[in-house]
């Protein structure tokens, strides 16, 4: 039976599409886009993705020889999840545990993917099967099925050359594969001249080898090192995938994906980092450059290995090698040229340099067709690639005409303008000897036909310098004093210091957000605070304190951090980005975990860190500065979290402020600063050469303290220097001696105080100047600066709108899983009106009825009361809680005004939510009919009057106790002259000095007796800025003359009034009697029931509009018990209309007053409905906090100058 109609169903949704094609597609286009509306991921079962049947063929594929190991598990999901990364994870997994338990047809599914699966997709997936059946051994029924399975999908020959190669020797002939080539590019380490990559603690028989098909790279281990990949041992036959973010130990050396693609993109000779460097014979003083001139001395170019040729005689010397001209010698990165004065140049920091200069491609007679891309996978050897970080796709072809020196660019793929001068591209454009390509922000290319080179610009900081900054604080107190170094790209270095050295007042300098008292802080030698706009979303700052969404998920936090900092990218592009960062951060796995409180234990204290410090990191900055990283956490935490911070310091520069680090920590380091008190710099270097300075410094003083390291097993103890450098001074009798510091406390007292350390380090700061090779850097390409004054840069509005919906986002997610504001939200507001509505609901009469009812006005503002109370509290902590978020973006551009419009959004969607729940039980207790829209409306406009409130309150204050003090200093006036626990006449009005004044004007004797004194039913002066003044004046007017009878009623009286003094046609006299008649008829309106008088008022509605005249056989039978106006008129209420109305249209007065409860309000010789005016108030005032706050948190959030 299910056959039948599963074949029922196929048939009928063949026949629609054969016969309304277009409106199938129409619907298939409308869910996708409503997806992407709604901003879903794609779900691996719809429409013609082939996600379930991969995940079929790959659980059949790991259950094949009737046992799962988890390596096998671990392979698949991690295909899955790296290659798919816009599918729901926990999808994937469900689908693929579902999976193992159900029977395959691996022939079908082979039959099916090789129908709809290119030819690329298809080898990619015969390496991950490979992969997988490795994982268990190789075993027979698995290879079998292996061959089977690539035949059935056309790809037998591939099949048989992927297996010969990853098993074959390195050696291997090439004729044997189907293409006369191998399908995988191949890469070998070995020791030296026995490998393409030099390791060299590898034996004479020890080989590893690399594998790459597009990103997919695949290592094999030939050798009986230990080999250890995503913390599992790689044994020797054994091979295993590399995902980005990972690393690979080879005994204590440690290659990174990014290293491994770096390598193969140098075999492909499309990536071959090349510098000039040119050298002075009498002080060895060394400059970088791009290109060769005539004083180069060395070409360093950086491939596979590193190749030194010297251009000229130079008195140095690289692995024994005397550098003469002509000489040519192979190295590795950790060898380094010695100078004549035995002054060093370290190999490895040169190719750090090479790289930030950006690429320079000379290009062959022999071809005139150049792809350039940031995708070595769509390259060809001697093809242009991208220096990293360039972000989406881009795929471009330049043709060169060398004799003529012209070219042509086509733009194949691009996810952003490329533009040629300053003209965008399309499609193609002529290209001129000299023309520039802009490929994004900061990343040209500069056409050079008449030299057959093709230069790469890229504007990025590559050298951060500190030039003696002095720091003091308000009272005189010393932050820094004359700090100076200097840092250069690929550097990672550590800030140590005692607690009040001055650790954190440095990076926060660093960050833009202090500026020094004097100094200055250099990027590329621009003044970090002179071009402070330009040039502070290069530089991300992350603080001690976690700075993250306690609501959300791991996930979403990192997503929601790459969107607002690259809002440029794609969002495939970003949820790559997302999947890399999370195996790189080791929280693949807890993705979905809500990260929750400290107090909670959901993550633990290395994991809160790690995701910490990924949020900005899988942003786009040159700069990173993190203060305590580690700080509160184990060994092994603080090693892993140091691991991960050391693999993004390879291309960027790096700072981290920590306190006392181990051995293993102190040794990652390529520099170290050490503070001493009141922030005085006595050491700037690297690790070993401090350790060496202290040692020297504790033999030449005698301190007795212990060595800082261990000659024989290499190990050094950092907290050695601390050793030295606070030695204690003593008594005769060898007590310690203790004084009083600045806060009173009593603390040891130093042998050599901090001066001392700083001097010392001066004088040998400058021997050492002398002796080292000083390196000078070609000037730095100049960086985006601050826009003109006046002048305003073109708005991005993809760029924009990314980043606004994710600030909504970001800020509806958090507060939809704060329970606490769930439980408001849903709970309080019924439970208040109910008990509000079931207290006051009384009737003098004894039977309740609405006419009678006797707390009508008093309910109305009770329902204001409690939306204001409701809209403060859901938004008193808010941004408390976002501060230390705001403080970690403020340097990257993001739009207060966004953030203070995605909040309010926000909050006011609760809000409206706990005011229909409000309207809809309080009205339904008190029967208070036709009223729920206008209700709703003014009690709304209360309530987000209140959320202003509560977000301007949570700007001023520190901490949310203190914000929940403050509510009732707002909430108690709001009740007390809100107008109706107090009535204004009975108020003190004095307080008000316009009445006063007024009133001593009244009595004055000049003054006319006839006109009669100011009414007491005007509202006092400082009652006038209460919210709920308008908002319950509003409320009761509206209920009394907007109610479903006194509308109509108005309505009509209205329509009498202008029609009685023209009425001398018969029709306009017809239309008059049918006026009057329905206005009699709405007087008396009676019926059986309040469902019936409703249907008898919406009869005489087209009367009242003119289009129709009056029957009144239609209402014949309207006769009952019930009348209207005890359905829709309140006493109460009426009787303060009434009375307003009297004491405004009162004839004795001058001028009618504007009295409270009036319906029309009189200022500047305008007049204005109350509706109009009232609401016109609210919104004013509303908008009026937003603005004031959005002005306060600007202020917050600004660099803090220099007085």
């Amino acid at each position: 039976m299910t056959e039948l109609v599963s074949s029922v169903a196929d048939k009928i949704d063949r026949a629609v599409q054969r016969v309304t094609p277009f409106a199938y597609r129409v619907r298939r286009t409308g869910r996708r886009w409503m997806r992407r509306a709604l901003r879903k991921p794609r779900s691996v079962s719809e429409g013609p993705n082939l996600l379930p049947l991969l995940i079929q063929a790959l659980a059949s594929f790991t259950k094949a020889d009737g046992v799962i190991m988890e390596e096998e598990i671990d392979s698949s999901l991690g295909f899955l999840r790296y290659d798919y990364p816009e599918a729901v994870y926990s999808e994937l997994r469900q689908l693929f545990r579902q999976a193992l338990y159900e029977q395959q047809d691996l022939a079908a599914m082979a039959q099916k993917l090789g129908a709809q699966l290119g030819t690329e997709r298809k080898i990619m997936l015969g390496v991950q099967l490979y992969d997988l059946i490795s994982q268990a051994g190789l075993k027979q029924e698995q290879v079998v099925a292996f061959y089977s399975f690539m035949s059935q999908m056309g790809m037998a020959a591939q099949a048989i050359d992927i297996v010969y190669q990853l098993n074959a020797s390195e050696d291997s002939d090439p004729s044997i594969y189907q293409h006369g080539a191998s399908p995988l590019e191949s890469l070998s380490f070995g020791p030296d001249g026995k490998g393409d990559i030099i390791l060299k603690n590898l034996s004479e028989t020890d080989r590893l080898m690399a594998f790459r098909y597009h990103d997919l790279i695949l290592l094999k281990n030939y050798s009986g090192q230990n080999v250890s990949v995503r913390g599992r041992p790689l044994v020797r036959g054994g091979f295993c995938r590399i995902y980005p973010g990972q690393r690979i130990l080879v005994g204590d050396q440690v290659l990174s994906y990014q290293e491994l693609a770096q390598y193969f993109n140098a075999k492909k000779n499309v990536s071959l980092p090349q510098i000039f460097i040119r050298v002075n014979k009498d002080s060895d003083e060394v400059q970088l450059e791009r290109s060769r001139t005539r004083e180069s001395a060395l070409r360093v170019t950086f491939g596979l290995n590193v190749r030194v040729k010297a251009l000229r005689d130079v008195n140095a010397e690289l692995n024994g090698v005397r550098l003469e001209a002509g000489t040519q010698v192979d190295a590795t990165l950790e060898d380094r040229i010695v100078f004549h004065n035995d002054s060093e140049l370290d190999l490895s920091d040169l190719r750090r340099r090479a790289r930030a200069l950006g690429g320079r491609f000379q290009l062959k007679a022999s071809k005139s067709e150049y792809l350039v891309s940031n995708d070595p996978s769509r390259l060809e050897p001697d093809d242009i690639l991208l220096s990293p970080g360039t972000s989406g796709d881009v795929v471009l072809k330049i043709f060169c005409d060398y004799d003529q020196r012209v070219g042509q660019l086509e733009v194949i793929e691009a996810d952003r303008p490329i533009m040629v001068g300053d003209e965008p591209v399309r499609t193609t454009a002529q290209l001129k000897d000299g023309d520039t390509i802009r490929i994004d922000v900061g990343q040209i290319l500069r056409c050079n036909f008449s030299e057959r080179i093709i230069e790469e610009e890229r504007n990025i900081i590559r050298t951060l310098e500190v030039n003696e900054v002095t720091h003091r604080f308000g009272k005189g107190e010393i932050g820094l004093e004359g700090i100076s170094f200097s840092v250069t790209r690929g550097e990672l270095v550590c800030v140590m210091g005692a607690s009040g050295s001055g650790k954190s007042t440095l990076m926060r300098v660093l960050a833009g957000q202090l500026q020094p008292t004097s100094g200055d802080v250099f990027l590329n030698g621009q003044s970090l605070y002179q071009n402070l706009d330009g040039l502070k979303q290069y530089v991300s700052y992350m603080p001690q304190q976690d700075a993250f969404d306690e609501h959300l998920t791991i996930g979403e936090n990192l997503l929601f951090a790459a969107a607002i900092r690259a809002p440029h990218l794609s969002r495939r592009d970003r949820s790559r980005r997302l999947e890399a960062k999370l195996i790189e951060l080791g929280l693949g796995e807890r993705r979905d975990a809500v990260v929750g409180s400290p107090e909670s234990k959901v993550l633990s204290g290395g994991e809160r860190k790690r995701l910490n410090i990924g949020l900005d990191m899988i942003g786009m900055s040159d700069v990173y500065l993190f203060d305590e990283p580690t700080s509160g956490l184990s060994s092994k935490d603080s090693e892993h979290v140091m691991e991960i911070i050391r693999g993004l310091a390879h291309n960027k520069i790096v700072i981290v402020t920590i306190h006392q680090p181990s051995s293993k920590l102190f040794q990652m380091f390529h520099k170290a600063i050490l503070l001493d008190k009141g922030g005085r710099l006595v050491f700037f270097g690297t690790p070993s050469d401090m350790l060496r300075y202290f040692a020297e410094a504790e033999h030449q003083h005698q301190f007795g303290a212990e060595l800082g390291a261990c000659p024989s097993c290499g190990t050094t103890r950092p907290e050695f220097i601390f050793d030295v450098l606070e030695t204690p001074l003593r008594d005769l009798s060898g007590d310690i001696i203790y004084e009083e510091n600045s806060r009173g406390h009593l603390v040891a007292s130093r042998r050599y105080s901090p001066d001392f350390w700083r001097d010392k380090y001066e004088a040998f700061r400058l021997i050492q100047d002398v002796k080292q090779v000083s390196l000078l850097q070609e000037p730095a390409a100049p960086l985006p600066v601050a826009p003109v004054q006046g002048k305003r840069l073109p708005l991005r509005w993809h760029d924009e709108w990314t980043q606004f919906r994710t600030l909504l986002r970001r800020s509806f997610l958090s507060k939809l899983r704060n329970r606490a504001n769930l439980v408001i939200t849903i709970g309080v507001s019924p439970v208040l009106a109910l008990l509000i509505a079931t207290l006051l609901r009384y009737s003098e009469n004894g039977t309740y009825d609405f006419a009678s009812a006797y707390h009508i006005p008093t309910f109305l503002f009770l329902g204001l009361i409690v939306a204001m109370f409701l809209g403060l509290t859901n938004s008193a902590d808010d941004i408390i809680r976002d501060r230390p978020v705001l403080q970690r973006e403020r340097n990257i551009k993001v739009r207060l005004s966004y953030y203070v419009i995605s909040k309010t959004v926000t909050l006011g969607v609760f809000a409206l939510i706990q005011c229909i729940l409000y309207v809809l039980i309080g009205n339904s207790v008190l029967q208070i009919r036709g009223m729920f829209w206008i209700d709703l409306g003014i009690m709304f406009m209360t309530a987000m009057s209140g959320v202003a409130l509560g977000l301007l309150i949570s700007s001023l204050v520190a901490d949310p106790k203190t914000a929940a003090n403050i509510v009732p200093l707002i909430l108690i006036p709001q009740i007390i002259m809100g107008g109706a626990l107090i009535k204004y006449e009975d108020m003190n009005r004095n307080l008000a000095l316009l009445y006063s004044l007024s009133h001593w004007l009244s009595e004055h004797p000049s003054t006319d007796k006839t006109i009669k004194s100011e009414s007491k039913l005007q509202v006092p002066f400082v009652c006038q800025f209460i919210a709920m003044r308008w908002s319950y004046e509003e409320m009761i007017v509206a209920q009394a003359k907007l109610n479903p009878l006194t509308r109509r009623q108005d309505r009509a009286n209205d329509e009498i009034q202008q029609l009685a003094p023209k009425a001398n046609t018969p029709e306009q006299r017809a239309r008059l009697n049918d006026l009057k008649d329905v206005l009699a008829l709405l007087s008396g309106l009676e019926g059986r029931s309040a469902k019936e008088i409703d249907h008898y008022l919406k009869l005489v509605d087209p009367v009242i509009a003119g289009k129709q005249k009056f029957d009144s056989s239609l209402l014949r039978d309207a006769k009952g018990p019930i009348t209207a106006e005890q359905l829709y008129v309140n006493q109460k209420v009426s009787d303060l209309i009434s009375k307003a109305e009297m004491e405004q249209n009162d004839y004795r007065r001058g001028k009618k007053p504007n009295v409270f409860f009036g319906l029309q309000k009189r200022y500047s010789g305008c007049k204005f409905g109350v509706f109009t005016f009232d609401t016109s108030v609210l919104i004013a005032s509303m908008l009026g906090l937003l603005v004031l706050l959005h002005w306060i948190l600007r202020k917050q959030l600004e660099v803090v100058r220099r007085s």
